[in-house]
């Protein structure tokens, strides 16, 4: 379920040294890690060797000519909505040193973080000096983002860190976040705080700078989620039954948008096909590299709500019902389908018209789309059987009622 995060990090996961994919789903090994970050004067790694978050890994490098300068370097940062956009960003991230007080006279450097708004070539910069043998936050100033028509136009930052007087010793740089600086203001807790605080709190609050409005944001953060949570409630309760109109009632009040499939808010999908007992298939990909959840001529939409309302992948798979069904759903025209046993005990036979299956042209051929489809619906320990022909070649029962008819056109 995915709501506004005004203060969500917009750094890709693996731009911001998430330990697992985009999906949260599988982890990566740090060998096999691929970032956007640059570097200069120096080798860039990512590690697991130093962290604060173990969700998170570090990147850590160490200077090749310590006299020099290391500069590390993320750019064409394009944040993948309009969070962000209209406001002011800060980019922060955690650094460590490796070295002790005795290596170099006890002072560990210093890094100058420079954030640029490539659109309008805004940039600030902040330098702070690194404390020894403790992670040091490093933070750029607030830059304005300005109202950008992302229609025709991206949003797009870049960073660069500058490393100096670092000695020839292991740096790590961790929870590198960039994010609307006061997006905390949409907190409706946040909100509804500001209105009772005498004022001068939230005037002191505001004179520390990185981070200003300290107390406001800790806030923010332990009351997050029930802003998230009452946004909810609100969007499900809008209105009371009797504050509704007797007519004129646009479909979005008639019908629920969390639990109806015809008008479920795509946002509560997937929590409602948990209620089928089977996650919804957006994709569904063939032996010939096709999706075969559009290969009838049906959108992604209308197949998610076909899959809610009839739950044939899920509580109502294996029935005569739901292999007719699925099959259906891959075929175009009047889709004739002929559902037998046969071959063996345990075989069902689906026969379809050549002219209406996707992925056949000879009598005999099967269709990758329809075994796609079919196996997520077929009864456990049975084998299904794919074939399609012309009309005049299909097998005719014609002794049964349920096989002795294609839909509703008596065969014969």
């Amino acid at each position: 379920m995915i709501l506004e995060n005004p203060t969500r990090n917009v750094l890709s996961a693996t731009d911001a040294l998430y330990a697992a994919d985009s999906a949260q789903q599988r982890i990566i090994s740090p060998d096999s890690y691929t970032t956007s970050w640059t570097i200069t004067n120096a080798t860039l790694s990512v590690s697991a060797d130093a962290f604060i978050n173990p969700l998170y890994y570090s990147i850590k490098f160490r200077p090749n000519n310590p006299s020099s300068p290391v500069v590390l370097t993320l750019p064409s940062i394009i944040p993948p909505d309009n969070d962000i956009n209209n406001s002011q960003a800060q980019f922060h991230c955690r650094v460590l040193s490796s070295l002790d007080e005795s290596e170099l006279g006890g002072s560990a450097g210093q890094v100058s973080c420079k954030l640029t708004n490539v659109v309008s070539s805004a940039h600030e910069t902040k330098v702070t000096q690194l404390d020894i043998g403790k992670w040091t936050t490093i933070f750029s100033p607030v830059v304005d983002v300005g109202l950008v028509n992302t229609e025709n136009d991206d949003i797009e930052f870049s960073v660069e860190m500058t490393f100096t007087n670092i000695g020839g010793f292991d740096i790590y740089l961790t929870l590198p976040m960039l994010v609307h600086e006061f997006g905390f203001a949409k907190n409706t807790f946040v909100y509804n705080m500001r209105k009772f605080l005498p004022s001068f709190i939230w005037d002191k609050d505001q004179i520390g700078e990185y981070p200003n409005y300290a107390f406001t944001k800790l806030f923010h953060a332990l009351t997050h989620f029930g802003s998230l949570s009452s946004k909810l409630y609100s969007k499900f309760y809008e209105l009371k039954n009797n504050e509704l109109p007797l007519n004129g009632v646009n479909n979005s009040y008639r019908y629920s948008t969390l639990i109806n499939p015809e008008y479920v808010d795509p946002n509560y999908a997937d929590w409602l096909s948990q209620f089928n007992g089977v996650r919804l298939y957006r994709a569904l990909n063939t032996s010939n590299s096709t999706n075969a959840i559009v290969s009838g001529g049906e959108t992604v939409e209308d197949s998610i709500t076909w899959q809610l309302k009839n739950a044939y992948f899920g509580r109502n798979a294996g029935t005569l019902e739901a292999i007719k069904e699925c099959t259906k759903q891959v075929l175009t025209g009047n889709k004739v389908c002929l559902v037998f046993p046969g071959g063996s005990f345990f075989q069902i036979n689906v026969y379809t018209v050549i002219s209406e299956t996707p992925g056949v042209t000879n009598a005999g051929d099967t269709s990758p789309e329809v075994v796609a489809m079919l196996g997520l619906t077929k009864p456990m320990g049975f084998q299904l059987n794919h074939e399609a022909f012309p009309t005049a070649n299909l097998a005719f029962v014609l002794d049964s009622d349920v096989y002795g008819v294609l839909d509703t056109a008596p065969l014969g």
